[in-house]
């Protein structure tokens, strides 16, 4: 009886030994393999679908793309005045890259398990794909920010803190070398916001300064910040075919984009990043 309890305990060994390798296996092969990771705001995000621009980013490219935006979100971490409890700091973009370098994005999704904010179901599934994501598979990443810093009147930046995080400038240089720190053989390419006219009546924004500057103005110092690093900065605002006199049959509000918006954006992106087409 006693060798017959002994063999039974070597064979449970013996069948551990060989399972739990294959389900450590198992569980890495069902990680997301994506090779690019787009990063931004409403712009971006769109309804989360095909036709978003990181759906035609996808298309276009040939490469497996995430669309990992955040819809009113910003590049500087702060809001003014926020509401007891609000979390929605936790989701822009230089809070992101926090997560990002330690791979934990388990801050994001308990603020929205817990139900801090009334978040979109999209933002969870978002964040769950974020802390699933084979970081290892990732060759570019995008970063879409700066309308809603504009539109928020945030500070450009700040001479005397250059990665003080609660202006533009600072945010994106903290984001910028924490994707770097995280991921050093990934691509970073730093997308510019599009033209708008959304909000004022007689001033688009070319021309009305909502406290930190015209959009114009958060867009040069985008490529300002980009030179600094040597990265490439897509100019969506002169580059996409938008504005002005045609901006009401891409955009919906008068912000937002429609579908063949999208697919001009992301085609100037991959006119401005070479060997993004495979």
């Amino acid at each position: 009886m006693k060798n017959k309890k002994v063999a039974a305990a070597v064979a449970i060994v013996l069948i551990l030994i060989c399972f739990v390798p294959a389900s450590l296996v198992f569980t890495r092969s069902k990680k997301l393999q994506c090779e690019i990771v787009c990063f931004g705001d409403s712009i971006m995000a769109g309804y989360y679908d095909s036709a978003t621009i990181s759906g035609y980013i996808e298309r276009y490219s040939g490469r497996k793309t995430l669309n990992a935006a955040f819809g009113g979100l910003t590049m500087s971490a702060y809001f003014d005045n926020p509401k007891a409890g609000d979390a929605s700091h936790l989701f822009s973009m230089v809070e992101l890259s926090d997560a990002l370098v330690k791979r934990d994005f388990s801050l994001q999704l308990m603020a929205i398990k817990k139900d801090i904010v009334d978040y979109p179901q999209d933002w969870y599934d978002v964040t769950e794909s974020l802390s699933t994501l084979d970081w290892d598979s990732v060759k570019y990443v995008f970063i879409a920010q700066g309308v809603n810093d504009y539109l928020l009147g945030k500070p450009l930046d700040d001479e005397n803190d250059k990665y003080n995080r609660s202006t533009f400038a600072g945010a994106l240089r903290t984001s910028i070398e924490n994707v770097q720190k995280a991921l050093p053989d990934a691509k970073i390419i730093l997308l510019t916001p599009i033209y708008h006219w959304a909000g004022g009546a007689d001033q688009d924004c070319t021309e009305r300064d909502l406290g930190g500057g015209t959009l114009l103005a958060y867009i040069d110092k985008e490529k300002e910040v980009a030179a600094e690093y040597g990265l490439i900065c897509v100019d969506n605002f002169h580059g996409s075919g938008i504005n002005r006199d045609n901006y009401k049959q891409y955009l919906y509000d008068g912000l937002h984009t429609l579908e063949e918006a999208n697919a001009l954006i992301a085609q100037n992106i991959i006119n401005n990043v070479e060997g993004l087409r495979k």
